[in-house]
């Protein structure tokens, strides 16, 4: 998502540091230090400074010695405290209604959960996934946006701000696996959707301003049979998408802003081509529609945008082809907003679900179930997602929650942690994401 959230708390280091870990309770990190560990750290002081005494000099190596900085201590030190979130987090989200799976990635643990379709319930109990991909070989970072193909029965997830990839799953992976097979993307990946009969995918790149489509089977370094990129295009910071083979148009939902950028890496292949520079700027909010086979600048064929529309950092989109309409996660304001498919303009939405009793916070993706005739809405606000009936609108209650912590469980916000800044006038820790 690339969402920037400030956080007046403390740094995720320690929880990045130890992955799948337990997290040490607040008890065992407030406890006193280790006599053991402070024996050892004492007698490599003395060592150092012994060779130090006898001339020795830590010249050989440099920066990339072993000992170097020189007298450093070092080692495995737990920190005075920490604040980390130790559940998952729901964000991108998707159905399978022919073998009845429900597939969810999660950015903070960096893991993906399956669940039965029918899973949840109104309790304040965690809903048990019967299903779940998690550990190193995975190689599974900040993901964001799922994708399920029932006929294959593979599922796919792209990461995000970190790890510039694409990984395919089969049904049968479970725990610490590796991927059946792994596509590079460009950074900030966010979304993909499945064209079945055209065997392509499709990718939402934010930092591009990019859709970019592939064949569905490609695999490391394979390019893109064709991208939509330019100013024409009105792409503005793209995330959630929809690629409608039926009506030939890629759906797409965009946050607004824009900026021209310059590579992160060797391969980059769709930022290097800069350009003269361009300053950056913001848009409204937008949902873009796109010939599906367009390549180049080319502009959208239509575009739902303004103030009646409500849009306000739309995420995740699905669309409901028996019905001609396009369901949006808008983060913004916690809603769901459901548009007509051939909106074009400054449409005002056909339904709206938004408020207290709906539980809705913070979504992320949302899935349209015609065949259930129900709406799933993934929240990254807490650890939930929430179940309505398909036509649900207002301040309603979800016909069933699925929770992945227990009820009421905080969240730290944390998204990917880059920095932390203490404030000492309202002495509070800024942790940028």
């Amino acid at each position: 998502m690339s969402r920037r959230i400030t956080v007046p708390i403390v740094v995720a280091a320690f929880l990045l540091l130890f992955g799948g870990r337990q997290i040490p309770r607040a008890s065992d990190l407030s406890r006193a230090p280790d006599p053991d560990l402070e024996t050892m750290l004492a007698e490599d002081c003395d060592d150092d400074a012994a060779q130090a005494a006898q001339g020795e000099k830590f010249v050989e190596g440099g920066v990339l010695a072993d000992n170097w900085p020189p007298n450093a201590v070092g080692g495995l030190i737990p920190p005075l405290r920490s604040v980390a979130d130790p559940f998952p987090t729901f964000d991108g989200l998707a159905l399978d209604t022919e073998n009845d799976r429900v597939i969810m990635s999660d950015e903070n643990r960096h893991s993906i959960l399956v669940y039965d379709r029918t899973a949840g319930d109104l309790s304040n109990d965690p809903t048990e996934p019967v299903q779940f991909i998690f550990g190193p070989k995975a190689q599974l970072g900040y993901i964001a946006g799922v994708e399920v193909d029932p006929k294959r029965k593979e599922f796919y997830t792209v990461n995000n701000d970190s790890g510039d990839r694409m990984t395919v799953f089969s049904y049968g992976a479970h725990g610490n696996v590796q991927p059946k097979r792994m596509l590079t993307l460009p950074h900030q990946s966010w979304d993909v959707s499945l064209a079945p009969n055209r065997d392509e995918i499709a990718i939402s790149i934010q930092q591009a301003n990019a859709i970019s489509i592939f064949h569905r089977d490609a695999t490391g370094r394979d390019a893109p049979i064709r991208t939509i990129r330019g100013l024409a295009t009105e792409l503005h910071d793209p995330h959630g998408l929809y690629f409608d083979e039926t009506h030939n148009e890629i759906i797409t939902a965009n946050h607004g802003n824009w900026t021209q950028i310059r590579p992160y890496s060797p391969y980059d292949p769709l930022t290097t081509d800069v350009g003269e520079y361009k300053a950056g700027a913001f848009h409204p909010s937008s949902i873009t529609f796109h010939a599906a086979d367009g390549d180049g600048d080319r502009p959208p064929r239509r575009t739902i945008q303004g103030g009646v529309t409500g849009l306000n950092w739309p995420m995740g989109i699905d669309v409901d082809l028996s019905h001609d309409e396009i369901a949006v996660a808008n983060y913004g304001d916690s809603s769901v907003r459901v548009f007509r498919r051939t909106d074009s303009g400054n449409a005002a939405p056909v339904r709206v679900i938004r408020g207290a009793a709906t539980a809705i916070v913070g979504p992320i993706s949302v899935a349209i179930d015609t065949k259930n005739d129900e709406l799933w809405v993934a929240n990254y606000g807490d650890h939930t997602a929430v179940v309505f009936p398909r036509t649900a609108t207002g301040n309603v209650k979800p016909k069933r929650i699925v929770r992945n912590a227990p009820v009421n469980t905080p969240t730290c916000g944390f998204t990917n942690a880059s920095a932390a800044a203490y404030d000492s006038k309202r002495d509070v820790l800024l942790v940028p994401n």
